[in-house]
């Protein structure tokens, strides 16, 4: 079962699944067909453990989240959307595997040019990341009881049908509808990981015989400059749209570049538990994110 299957992540792990002819259940809490609808900080624990019982899955994928809005919305689809699966599984799924999508924005900032590995001691920047780190606790919590559960802490997720909650998102939306590109302080240095390559990494995991480790980094092990992302995005929509750095969107739930300046990934873990690495380049990341996006 995959939750938050309607979403960016969610949708690309249903279609590896897919892919792979991987029996699954994808449930969404906005969208309908081909997905089940329901909400996991809203709706009964009795309906939520009547769905598990039902589908008596052997893999669950929380790949739902809120990644914008206020404390109180960051908080229900982070913390309470998790302990309310946990528990459910607990109660009518306990054999299953548990496989929960963290965030980079847990660990917070790093001094640079060094990476994070699953040790780093987290420090979140933002709301954000203190609720992921919140949800992630949980899992981690189940796990050390005895639960068949892992935490993915995924780096920044790049490629085609990037959220507009997401700065490629918001970048690719706003080139060739405006002459001035307005956004915050482009001198975070980030890891980005394309989201076919996190949706390989979470198939690999969710299909091992093995135990895996509790928590795992799932990023590319090389941080870059946000203003070039940026850059390359403008260059190619083969507009000549100024960027003009200083103005955070509304609604921004992510870490500034003032208090998180520098993240990258240490993935020797995965890699050496799964042989998984990263096939997508950026800049082809980049390029089929532009090529992809969304038509009026």
């Amino acid at each position: 079962m995959v939750f938050g299957a309607g979403g960016f992540l969610g949708s690309r792990i249903c279609a590896l699944l897919d892919e792979r002819g991987i029996e699954h259940r994808g449930m969404s809490r906005s969208t309908g067909d081909p997905h089940r609808q329901f909400d996991l900080a809203e709706g009964h624990c009795y309906a939520l453990d009547a769905l598990l019982s039902l589908y008596k899955p052997t893999v669950i994928v929380n790949a739902a989240g809120a990644t914008q809005g206020d404390a109180v919305e960051l908080t229900r689809g982070n913390v309470v959307a998790v302990e309310a699966l946990l528990a459910a599984m607990h109660r009518t799924a306990n054999n299953a595997r548990f496989l929960h999508i963290g965030s980079a924005a847990e660990y917070g900032g790093a001094p640079r040019g060094t990476s994070q590995d699953e040790q780093f001691e987290p420090g979140p920047g933002a709301a954000y990341g203190l609720t992921k780190l919140a949800g992630s606790e949980l899992v981690l919590r189940a796990q050390r009881n005895g639960a068949d559960a892992v935490v993915l802490r995924s780096f920044n997720i790049s490629g085609p049908g990037s959220p507009a909650s997401t700065l490629l998102g918001r970048v690719v939306r706003q080139l060739g509808t405006t002459d001035t590109l307005e956004t915050g302080s482009l001198e975070a240095w980030r890891d980005y990981v394309d989201v076919r390559d996190v949706a390989e990494a979470v198939f690999a995991v969710a299909t091992t015989e093995e135990k895996p480790p509790p928590v795992l980094n799932v990023g590319s092990g090389q941080a870059t400059l946000a203003r070039e992302v940026v850059h390359r995005l403008v260059e190619l929509s083969g507009t000549d749209t100024k960027v003009v750095e200083g103005q955070v969107h509304d609604g921004h739930a992510g870490s500034p570049a003032d208090t998180v300046p520098w993240q990258q990934a240490d993935t020797t873990l995965i890699e050496k538990q799964f042989g998984w690495s990263c096939q997508v380049s950026l800049d082809q990341s980049l390029t089929d994110t532009w090529a992809g996006r969304e038509q009026d």
